[in-house]
């Protein structure tokens, strides 16, 4: 099963972590990130098959193309700005990593208005035609 070969990096990397941290700080941070690479290099074919699946159910579904890449953009914003935060934490700059995560959820904000929008056009439609 894939998540043992995940789980197997994941603890991996952490000892190297726990290592490297007495010696060069600065090293164990950069074999976090290269561990947490891997792991997502390791989940590129879950992605893939996530958003064939994601794309199945809105052409069924007649989601506009627009809505759904933008659901998607949303949430790999969100991911993006996590991954990043937690490895700007784990450098030792909390405060730095709440204002990425702060950046990711205003982004989040932004992408979300076309969609808000269209939802408010179509209460208004329904509405209207009652």
């Amino acid at each position: 099963m894939e998540i043992f070969k995940i789980c197997a990096v994941g603890i991996i990397t952490a000892f190297c972590i726990l290592i490297l941290k007495e010696a060069k700080p600065e090293a164990g941070v950069l074999v976090g990130i290269a561990g947490g690479i891997i792991i997502l290099l390791m989940l590129v074919g879950y992605f893939t098959e996530i958003f064939s699946v994601i794309r199945t159910i809105a052409e069924r579904a007649h989601i506009p193309t627009n809505i759904l890449t933008l659901i998607i953009k949303i949430v790999g914003v969100g991911y993006i700005a996590e991954l990043s935060a937690g490895i700007i934490e784990e450098a030792g700059s909390k405060a730095l990593a709440e204002k990425v995560i702060l950046g990711g959820r205003i982004i989040i904000a932004v992408l979300s208005l076309p969609i808000i929008m269209s939802l408010f056009n179509i209460i208004g439609e329904l509405l209207t035609s009652v």
